[in-house]
């Protein structure tokens, strides 16, 4: 009995290992880290609690809120964008995680941005659909599902991007920037108008 019991302990730490680690390439390189604590915190809501919709990170920094996740696949089926539409009293955010790297340069109304990546050998250019344009179809789509609720868009980078060059009528945020800059504003939604709103979204 317990050789069949501790097989069954070490197959089920084993399992919860492999899911670990397989979790944690999602979670590297997102958006993901600026919004929980740590990623044991990500994992354990993921993984046991199966709700990744409440942080102790955010609740520490903006108070009451939720989280809401999507992505657009192409036809391939693909993930071709991802966004966190974040619920809190500050209001609406409809965040697009933009998950590249280097230089990024680009007009406001540009159909393309240009990605400047420098390696050991030679720079690379290649060009991606000007971001704030899916960004804004899916943020319209949003605002629908709310009953006509203003989002505020943000596109986030990874922390090394360089922005520099980049213009857009949208906020343009590092993802350890994306918190402090949502904290100041002023509370304008409060917490039962949150509720309200993520069951709408969430039913969606």
């Amino acid at each position: 009995m317990d050789i069949v019991l501790y097989g069954l302990i070490t197959v089920m730490v084993s399992l919860t290992l492999l899911q670990a680690f397989r979790l944690r390439r999602h979670y590297r390189n997102t958006l993901y880290p600026a919004l929980f604590a740590n990623y044991l915190e990500y994992f354990w809501r993921y993984q046991f609690r199966q709700n990744l919709s409440i942080s102790s990170w955010l609740k520490q920094e903006l108070g009451f809120h939720r989280l809401l996740y999507n992505s657009v696949v192409d036809q391939n089926g693909r993930v071709e964008q991802t966004y966190v539409t974040l619920l809190c009293t500050r209001g609406v955010f409809v965040i697009r995680d933009v998950h590249y790297e280097g230089q990024i340069s680009g007009k406001q109304n540009g159909k393309h941005w240009i990605v400047r990546r420098q390696t050991q050998d030679e720079t690379k250019n290649y060009r991606i659909a000007n971001p704030a344009a899916g960004l804004h179809q899916y943020s319209r789509y949003q605002s629908q599902v709310l009953g006509g609720v203003t989002c505020k868009e943000i596109l986030a980078f990874p922390d090394a991007a360089d922005l520099t060059q980049a213009n857009s009528d949208v906020c343009l945020l590092h993802y350890n920037e994306v918190v402090n800059w949502i904290k100041p504003l002023p509370e304008c939604f409060s917490e039962p108008q949150i509720l309200t709103a993520f069951e709408k979204v969430a039913k969606k």
